[in-house]
């Protein structure tokens, strides 16, 4: 009984045994099947490095989060920057408009200062600084000259009378248009200088006058016919001058002028001089120069010898008397800007137009005179207050004059007349620029180093 008993509990353990082995089997079996079903998990199990914890994640989403309302903050500190900036932008143009309205209000409620006040102040101050104007077109003008000189061989334009030619009158009483037919003629008669001028009499066109250089009469004459027929001897008149006569009436005038700036520096001279003895010797040498420029043989050894005798002088009157240089120099500055203003103007010095410039010298020396004798012999008031009582007498003189000329030059009939009003014209224009601010400028200095010597 024992042993068969112990046979069947043997038989049972080994059935036990093998039905666990074999449900184990099944339960792989169905495992590996359900793997084979879903690829998702081989891949999950094959990488299990790629897969995070549900703590990172949640970790991420929120730093995400963070950062999302890090940048809605930020964008909302800028947008209330820059209203912030808009309001202040706002605030200093309203800042501004005030300002302005005050100061609109202030100049309402506050008169203006007059202009000639304001205007005495800068001139009676900044007279060292207009020194630069007159300064500046002296040297304008001296290039002008130079530029005539170098173009022309002459620096002035002269006409018939200065530098020789003929001068043809033809009586008419048609009306001709001058400049027409002074343009004809030129493209005509290419090779000489052909000016044309009306012959007027009380208004009224009465006849031309036609001036020519390095030309026939009877070239003139062939010329015009087609314009105004053919002329008889009895329809016109011609007279000649010589160029050698032109040239040395020219060279006389030149002299003039000349000797009439010595003698009229020699007179200022005397006024401001106080060394009889200086005056003396002066008043001697500029005789000297006026007779060896006029009187006796024509030669170049005296010519030369008159202009170092001339040199000598104004030498003598800058190291003995400014005042006398400066009035000298300014005339001669007038004289020098007049004339390149009249080369601009295209106009042909005469003989009349020569007597303009001589009628200039003594406009300028009365001015300049003037000027000097109430700011250095006088010693009432300040400086200004004589400066502007010189300026006031000086200015009503001058002033006159140009009423006087304007007169002439509108009414006047004769193109003599008109060049000489046109140059007197310029000149004064031109006296006043350089009395009332070179030379006021200059004698200011000069009374600024002290005491003159001569006074």
């Amino acid at each position: 009984m024992g042993e068969g008993e112990q046979k069947k509990e043997h038989d049972d353990s080994n059935v036990v045994t093998t039905s666990d082995k074999e449900e184990e089997q099944i339960t792989i079996e169905k495992e590996k099947e359900e793997v084979k079903d879903d690829p998702f998990e081989e891949e999950s199990k094959e990488d299990p490095v790629e897969e995070e914890p549900e703590e990172s994640v949640e970790e991420k989403k929120v730093e995400e989060i963070h950062e999302a309302e890090k940048k809605v903050e930020e964008e909302k500190e800028e947008e209330s920057v820059k209203e912030e900036e808009k309001e202040e932008v706002k605030e200093e143009k309203k800042e501004e408009k005030i300002k302005e309205e005050k100061i609109k209000e202030e100049k309402i409620k506050k008169p203006r200062k007059p202009l000639l006040p304001l205007i005495k102040d800068f001139y009676d101050t900044k007279y060292k600084t207009l020194l630069i104007i007159p300064f500046v077109i002296l040297l304008l003008s001296l290039i002008l000259i130079g530029a005539q000189i170098a173009i022309t061989g002459d620096f002035v334009r002269k006409d018939v009378s200065l530098k020789g030619g003929l001068t043809l009158t033809i009586p008419s009483d048609q009306a001709i248009d001058v400049e027409e037919l002074e343009l004809y003629l030129g493209l005509e008669l290419p090779q000489s200088d052909i000016s044309v001028r009306s012959l007027k009499s009380a208004g009224k066109q009465v006849g031309i006058i036609i001036d020519g250089a390095d030309v026939e009469s009877d070239d003139i004459l062939t010329a015009l016919e087609p314009k105004i027929g053919k002329l008889s001897k009895d329809d016109y008149s011609v007279e000649f001058m010589g160029s050698s006569l032109g040239e040395s009436f020219f060279k006389e005038i030149i002299k003039a002028i000349y000797v009439s700036f010595l003698f009229m520096g020699i007179v200022v001279f005397w006024y401001f001089g106080t060394d009889l003895k200086l005056k003396s010797l002066g008043t001697f040498l500029t005789l000297l120069v006026g007779i060896l420029m006029f009187f006796g043989n024509t030669s170049l050894t005296k010519d030369i010898i008159a202009y170092i005798i001339g040199i000598a002088i104004i030498v003598l009157y800058i190291k003995t008397s400014a005042p006398s240089f400066m009035v000298i120099f300014n005339v001669f500055c007038d004289l020098i800007v007049s004339l390149a203003i009249v080369n601009l103007m295209g106009i042909k010095l005469s003989t009349a137009g020569i007597a303009a410039f001589l009628m200039i010298i003594g406009y300028s020396v009365d001015t300049n005179i003037l000027l000097s004798t109430k700011l250095i012999k006088r010693k009432e008031g300040s400086i200004s207050e004589r400066l502007f009582n010189a300026m006031k007498t000086g200015l009503t003189m001058t002033l006159t004059t140009l009423v006087a000329v304007l007169v002439a030059l509108i009414f006047t009939q004769s193109d003599v007349i008109r060049q000489i009003m046109v140059i007197l014209l310029v000149g004064l224009f031109v006296d006043m620029l350089y009395t009332w601010i070179q030379n006021v400028g200059i004698l200011r200095l000069y009374l600024e180093k002290g005491k003159p010597k001569d006074e």
